[in-house]
């Protein structure tokens, strides 16, 4: 998939017509950018491996049923950002013992990320805070801001906004990215 985006980017911005992304080229550029494969180690999560692999069979079964494309598959994920919290250790000279503390900011907000298995089109984020108002932005409309923003107690995506951003936005924009690629529509929305 590397190789193939690698392709598409050269070809987009207009690089070295001999370009051909291989193998060679990826490993160099993995050594490079010192990019390398890790184990991920840390809490095991809980799952039912029955489940997964019933459901992994389903979708490859629906994909293969449907003839869908690269373009027609999403996947989203969110994830909490605390956009205001400061880095908790720091570069010093010899000369100083100790830095000065600070409180942590606990300035949390919600976003998630969804785009379609080709890579080609990245869906509005929503971004969820905990204030119904944007003080900052108070002359700015929600619409015009590149987020789709709303709100939330803790500042979490619940089934509700989930449902809401489902409907509202994911939809219609899906919809619009398979009409411009001239691509069926699913049945599902």
């Amino acid at each position: 998939m590397m190789k193939q985006k690698a392709l598409n980017f050269n070809s987009k911005f207009g690089g070295n017509k001999e370009f051909q992304g291989s193998s060679c080229w990826l490993e160099k550029f993995k050594n490079r950018h010192r990019i390398r494969q890790l184990s991920i180690v840390g809490e095991k999560l809980s799952s039912d491996i029955e489940v997964g692999n019933s459901f992994i069979a389903q979708l490859q079964d629906l994909i293969v049923k449907e003839k869908l494309t690269a373009d027609q598959i999403y996947n989203c994920d969110g994830t909490g950002l605390y956009w205001r919290a400061l880095p908790t250790k720091t570069l010093a000279s010899e000369n100083e013992a100790v830095t000065p503390g600070r409180k942590k900011m606990k300035d949390r907000v919600t976003i998630l990320e969804c785009t379609n298995a080709s890579g080609s089109h990245r869906v509005k984020l929503p971004l969820v805070r905990k204030s119904k108002k944007l003080r900052r932005f108070k002359n700015i409309s929600k619409i015009a801001l590149p987020v789709h923003y709303t709100h939330q107690v803790r500042a979490w995506m619940n089934s509700s906004l989930f449902l809401e951003w489902f409907h509202d936005f994911f939809v219609p924009e899906v919809k619009k990215n398979l009409k411009k690629l001239k691509l069926k529509k699913s049945d599902f929305y």
